[in-house]
């Protein structure tokens, strides 16, 4: 019982922190945000871009469709909530969380607050249909909508760029070249604890000629995997291509 209570006590204290600081970001600030959303293992890829938040705490939030009022209100929309955290930007921070509900069809959104505001996100796992049941989609659908990342389509996949190396750039930084793939319309960087793990996409560098980028944010002293597979678009969802060999590097 008094695991029960202080681990309900925790999730108040935290809720309570974070609804204080989007309260304080009523106008959007100029953190830049890129998001990718994967419907194959319904995961959210998200790259903060801004020199301004070196150093600085930013928490993160996001929310299944169906949110009411202002995205800031917490507690109003505690029953749309699918992810919440805090991360520490250093120049640039990428990371990847899990959706914890099932996929539904229309618009999520994620915010990210700082200090000097907050900016709201939209995306969408699953394309709209009027074969499917209203915020619901089964996997057994005989119709079902494509994902945002598909890895399948008529077209050849695209081959797996060479020559991938990782090299420990700094701390908690590493930076990963390759060479670029014909066809390419940009990359998809995945990371794992284990060689034969769960990868996944932690960065997408767009650009065809593009063949290098530098991970930051990572866990010091940890060994990570990296792979690297090249992406093609049709229309604006992106069709990766075959996965590189797993390259290895300790984070200093």
């Amino acid at each position: 019982m008094r695991q029960k209570m202080g681990w309900y006590l925790f999730a108040l204290l935290f809720l309570s922190g974070l609804t204080l600081l989007f309260a304080s970001g009523a106008k959007a600030g100029s953190t830049s945000v890129t998001v990718t959303p994967n419907a194959q293992n319904a995961t959210v890829a998200v790259t903060v871009s801004d020199s301004e938040l070196n150093g600085k705490e930013i928490s993160v939030i996001c929310y299944a469709p169906g949110i009411q009022g202002a995205v800031g209100d917490i507690t109003a929309n505690k029953k749309s909530l699918v992810y919440m955290n805090q991360y520490t930007v250093n120049g640039t921070v990428s990371f990847s969380f899990p959706v914890k509900k099932q996929l539904v069809q229309g618009i999520y959104t994620l915010v990210v607050a700082s200090e000097k505001g907050q900016t709201v996100n939209q995306f969408r796992f699953l394309q709209d249909s009027s074969d499917a049941p209203a915020g619901t989609v089964k996997p057994a659908d005989p119709k079902p909508a494509p994902p945002a990342v598909s890895k399948s389509n008529t077209k050849k996949k695209l081959a797996a760029p060479a020559g991938v190396k990782a090299k420990a750039k700094g701390k908690k930084k590493v930076k990963v070249t390759w060479k670029k793939v014909k066809g390419a319309k940009g990359y998809l960087i995945r990371t794992a604890s284990k060689k034969n793990g769960k990868y996944k996409v932690v960065r997408t560098v767009k650009g065809g000629a593009k063949k290098q980028v530098t991970l930051t944010g990572m866990k010091k002293g940890k060994i990570c995997y990296i792979k690297v597979s090249a992406y093609r678009l049709s229309g604006k969802k992106k069709i990766a291509g075959k996965n590189s060999k797993a390259v290895k590097v300790k984070v200093r």
